[in-house]
């Protein structure tokens, strides 16, 4: 078992375990390797995100028919033509464009001035962590007051919201032998994948908008994905030599070479310098 942590904005932790398999156990033919891997995630900023609504539904059955001002005020953040529809039939999900108007709200509600009053807040409701930040920060503002906000939302509908990290988990599979590759490097490749996304696909879909091409001959679409991917590498070479971080974007480097198509040539056919 091997346990790599993050010190990212968002907190993610992460276990892997491997146990060798043969490929008629698996059904993929080479594997050799089966790994699971468990995600623990949390996000300790402002915002809420649909993972923390642990209970939509009756959270939304509060808002149908509000009994305090916090809950009229969550109401009045619900976009008026969905509010009729905060009253789900017995027994059925709740429709996934209210359930996000109640993130919405919530955040809205959260990143407002003045929601924290000791009479609708009482410290018996108030957990250690709302009350130890309370006593940290006793003038909070900005994202300090949001954050203060979204803990006091929480304590007030404990069974309706959860901001604890919630456990997530994904099997791997490798042809690679435990010997060559063991969990840390399997662990380490796996957190690799993302690494590929930002740098080239998220550049290939935004920047390039291959995602908005119209081309349909394949020889076309082959040489076109082969210019656009040596146009990336020649951006990663080129960014790392700007002094100045907000130069070093693709755009950018697009914008800086796009009149004279002779400088893309030459830094193909011509010896580094």
């Amino acid at each position: 078992m091997v346990t790599i942590e993050d010190n990212r904005s968002r907190r993610e932790r992460r276990s892997i375990a491997t146990k060798t398999i043969t490929p008629e156990q698996l059904g993929l033919a080479g594997a050799q390797q089966l790994a699971q891997v468990q995600r623990l995630r949390s996000c300790p900023g402002s915002a809420f995100v649909a993972q923390n609504l642990s209970n939509p539904v009756a959270l939304a059955a509060k808002l149908a028919s509000p009994a305090d001002e916090l809950a009229k005020s969550l109401r009045a953040a619900v976009p008026a033509k969905l509010r009729p529809r905060l009253s789900a039939p017995n027994g059925a999900e709740l429709d996934k464009e209210v359930s996000a108007a109640l993130v919405r709200a919530l955040n809205k509600v959260a990143k407002g001035p003045g929601l924290y009053d000791p009479v609708r807040f009482p410290d018996a409701i108030l957990s250690d962590q709302t009350k130890e930040f309370r006593e940290q920060n006793p003038s909070p503002k900005g994202s300090k007051l949001a954050r203060f906000h979204r803990l006091l939302l929480r304590d007030a509908y404990p069974k309706e919201i959860d901001t604890e990290p919630k456990p997530e988990i994904d099997w791997l599979a490798t042809s690679r032998q435990p010997g060559p590759m063991g969990a840390e490097a399997f662990l380490g490749h796996n957190r690799q994948y993302w690494d590929i996304e930002n740098g080239t696909h998220q550049r290939l879909d935004c920047s390039v908008l291959e995602d908005r091409l119209r081309i349909h001959d394949p020889n076309a679409v082959e040489i076109l994905g082969y210019f656009h991917r040596v146009s990336i590498s020649l951006f990663v070479a080129w960014a790392d030599k700007q002094p100045n971080p907000r130069d070093r974007t693709y755009p950018t480097w697009q914008a800086d070479h796009r009149a004279n198509r002779w400088i893309m040539i030459h830094q193909l056919t011509r010896a580094p310098t």
